[in-house]
């Protein structure tokens, strides 16, 4: 790959969808059952592919049921023109999720952003019954499906030495990629983890609000 000097990298849960829609589709499926594992997951008593697989179990759903269901999340009004600007100045913006890639591919082609590459735990449906696949192997993080810092690595090792990688996100899922990434942007859950544990961050609402700070930082032009 071609050498660049940023390298923007975005959670999907919560940040470039408005809503968290894997949770919102485990807590539809299963009745709300999912509820009673999260504050397991939070505490890390359970990793996050213990969490996932535990979640399918609970789920019985016929694909009829899916795509109507998904059809009720909406993407971040600001993440069109953050990807147009990305465009115009060649800067390579990707999606590291540790959910499904069901449904980031599902939405990001809705909106007419499926070319924009992704990495994701991989779901299985086998009748009405779901499982979980991790194909993305992590070298040292025993916690995610997916390790976002090691996928932000990943890039860096790719791009060249120098770049500067801007993460966005907004939960505890997000953790990881604070100690890869060098500009973080975060929002709710993120936000407060940050706080707690003195890693600077940048505010954020939207993609629009990411846009105008990253021009003024000059990551962005």
């Amino acid at each position: 790959m071609n050498k660049v000097d940023t390298i923007i990298v975005a959670d999907f849960d919560g940040t470039v969808a408005k809503r968290d829609v894997g949770y919102n589709f485990f807590r539809h499926f299963s009745g709300g059952k999912n509820n009673e594992l999260l504050p397991f997951w939070k505490s890390g008593e359970l990793t996050t592919r213990e969490c996932l697989q535990r979640e399918a179990e609970l789920v019985s759903v016929s694909q009829n049921e899916i795509y109507p269901f998904l059809d009720n999340f909406e993407l971040d009004p600001g993440f069109g023109s953050l990807v147009t600007l990305c465009q115009m100045q060649n800067i390579p913006l990707s999606i590291a999720s540790d959910g499904l890639d069901f449904y980031i591919n599902y939405l990001l082609k809705r909106f007419s952003f499926d070319h924009i590459p992704s990495v994701s735990n991989r779901a299985v449906f086998e009748g009405d019954r779901l499982k979980i696949e991790f194909p993305y192997d992590n070298r040292e993080c025993n916690s995610c499906g997916s390790c976002k810092a090691e996928r932000i690595e990943d890039l860096k090792n790719a791009h060249g030495n120098g770049c500067q990688v801007v993460f966005v996100g907004d939960g505890y899922s997000d953790a990881c990629a604070t100690r890869a990434a060098d500009v973080v942007f975060a929002k709710s859950d993120l936000k407060e983890f940050c706080e707690v544990r003195g890693i600077k961050y940048h505010d954020y609402n939207d993609f629009f609000e990411v846009a105008r700070k990253l021009t003024k930082m000059g990551l962005l032009k």
